[in-house]
């Protein structure tokens, strides 16, 4: 149960759903085994910041002096940010407007789009809550998830139309705003006590 759960919120904070439209702006142009190798790369990326703040992350706190329930409060208010910006389509950084080569939209896709501030904050609280094994298994199972729907962006852009994916997105971006109040009520908790 705990591993589905980790999973779900991995996967909620993930939103592969925003990453189909500057996946399909990328691809555009693209066969169907380059755009295969750009989603590929994109959650090898993904999978491989996201393992490297599971394991330094709390080194790297640490180093700085920030502790885990710092490290909430702050994840809780970047959280927010990002479902702001789904729900209400505006974007903070000009991150999602570069118009580059396929490696650099691979970069990223993996990296601000699915492994982002939000998804390090929340693998290093679920790393203290849950063990290394549970959310490995748990960051694993989105990222596949995930891969899955990169790999099938155009299917599901077809089968679903871009106003049913804009709504979803919107949806996980509420989602978002919750998990990160949650984080903030937690962490804020906590250092009270």
């Amino acid at each position: 149960m705990q591993i589905i759960l980790s999973t779900i919120t991995i996967f909620i904070i993930m939103d592969p759903f925003a990453s189909i439209p500057p996946f399909l702006a990328g691809t555009r142009k693209c066969k169907d085994r380059e755009a295969a190798n750009l989603a590929n790369k994109a959650i090898i990326i993904a999978g491989a910041v996201a393992l490297l703040f599971m394991f330094f992350g709390n080194i790297l706190l640490q180093a700085l002096g920030i502790t885990l329930l710092d490290f909430k409060v702050a994840g809780g208010i970047v959280l927010i940010l990002l479902g702001l910006e789904n729900v209400l389509s505006f974007h903070i950084s000009n991150a999602k407007d570069k118009k580059e080569g396929l490696e650099s939209v691979a970069v990223l896709i993996g990296t601000p789009l699915l492994t982002g501030p939000g998804l390090i904050t929340t693998l290093i609280v679920l790393l203290d809550m849950n063990g290394i094994m549970s959310t490995i298994i748990a960051l694993m199972l989105a990222l596949m998830a995930s891969w899955l729907i990169l790999r099938n962006a155009i299917h599901i852009r077809n089968l679903l139309g871009d106003r049913v994916i804009s709504i979803i997105s919107k949806i996980i971006g509420l989602l978002l705003i919750a998990l990160g109040i949650s984080f903030i009520r937690s962490g804020w908790l906590e250092v009270k006590l």
